[in-house]
């Protein structure tokens, strides 16, 4: 096939014959027909990454089966493809997804040079997906160069999931999050990568219809009971901050809490606290930031169910540690009643 050269901010595709007689790659075929979307577009559209107010550009997209079928969502997605799509011009979009295109890519420099344009390309979020090592049993051929030449004159080079994130992170420079297996992240907004985070510890539930202020103050005590604790004005929905504007904050919680049953505000209470724990614990890896770093909902739990955000993130390290032991089991998964302990077991340390 070819290689990537940026030419006065446009992409060209300009073939090499040499490359050619060389490696003998037939990209093209890696381009398998779908008659559904593909596990990164359906992951992304899952994390409503994908969403019809975004542009979308599929970065090599084969045949086009996931740009067709995300037309049918009414997303506004383009696809550009060396092969099939060469003549989309490629413009920066919303969102981009490089969907199983580098790992067909033999040349090193060209893999490298293919997820930099990609990535100039994006305004919000790349989207990668490669192959995964747990697939060699599949893929037949020889070995050559990173990879392996198929006896179909196609190229694979099979990532381990922890390579695919450091490989990316290093030539973005973002700090790049695991969607799924072979499926990864990168942010072009730390403030976006770190609400998706919290988006996946703690789901954002849908807010009840409001059409007046008692169905206001209703779905206001429904939030209190989930969460256990009432929202600020920025987490409300617009309606409903509008249909409570005249009322004083005082008799807004007044009337939350008389109408909350408390059981279930407690019970709301316990998941968030436990739902701030995960999501700081899972951010200890990536790195924690500063308390301001953190998304508005999450601050107002820290605030809410902590003395401060130095205790809620040594907790959150305390919980890690207990995951560790095998001995430690959590409320939520002890044994029946009447049914016998198995033995606690530990790993050697």
């Amino acid at each position: 096939m070819g290689v990537f050269y940026p030419a006065g901010g446009v992409v060209t595709w300009t073939r090499v014959s040499v490359m050619q007689q060389i490696w003998g790659s037939e990209r093209r075929r890696t381009a398998i027909g779908r008659t559904a979307l593909s596990v990164p577009a359906r992951q992304a559209l899952a994390d409503r990454q994908l969403v019809p107010e975004r542009t979308i550009l599929d970065y090599g997209c084969g045949r086009g089966d996931d740009v067709r079928a995300l037309q049918q969502l009414d997303c506004q997605v383009a696809g550009w493809d060396p092969y099939y799509r060469s003549d989309t011009q490629l413009v920066t979009s919303d969102v981009v997804l490089l969907t199983y295109v580098l790992n067909v890519i033999e040349d090193p420099a060209e893999r490298r040079q293919t997820l930099e344009q990609a990535w100039e390309l994006t305004s919000t979020l790349l989207v990668v997906s490669a192959r995964l090592t747990w697939e060699k049993s599949k893929v037949h051929g020889q070995e050559y160069g990173d990879g392996l030449l198929t006896s179909r004159q196609t190229f694979q080079h099979l990532y381990a999931a922890s390579e695919l994130r450091e490989y990316v992170e290093q030539v973005t420079g973002a700090r790049v999050v695991a969607a799924a297996p072979g499926v990864v992240y990168a942010f072009r907004d730390e403030g976006a990568r770190l609400s998706y985070l919290a988006q996946r510890v703690i789901p954002d539930a849908e807010w009840l219809a409001s059409e007046d202020t008692a169905s206001a103050v209703s779905a206001v005590v429904d939030f209190f009971e989930r969460r256990g604790r009432p929202p600020r004005i920025e987490e409300m929905p617009r309606t409903v901050a509008e249909l409570l504007a005249h009322l004083r904050p005082g008799e807004v919680k007044r009337l939350v809490r008389e109408g909350a049953d408390p059981q279930r505000a407690g019970a709301g209470a316990k998941r968030s606290t436990l739902n701030t724990l995960l999501y700081l614990a899972v951010e200890l890896f990536n790195g924690r930031g500063p308390f301001g770093s953190l998304p508005v909902s999450l601050q107002q739990d820290v605030r809410t169910f902590f003395s401060s955000y130095k205790e809620a993130c040594q907790r959150a390290d305390r919980l890690l540690l207990k995951l560790r032991d095998d001995g430690y089991v959590p409320s939520g998964l002890r044994r029946p009643p009447g049914r016998p302990a198995a033995p606690a077991r530990r790993r050697p340390r």
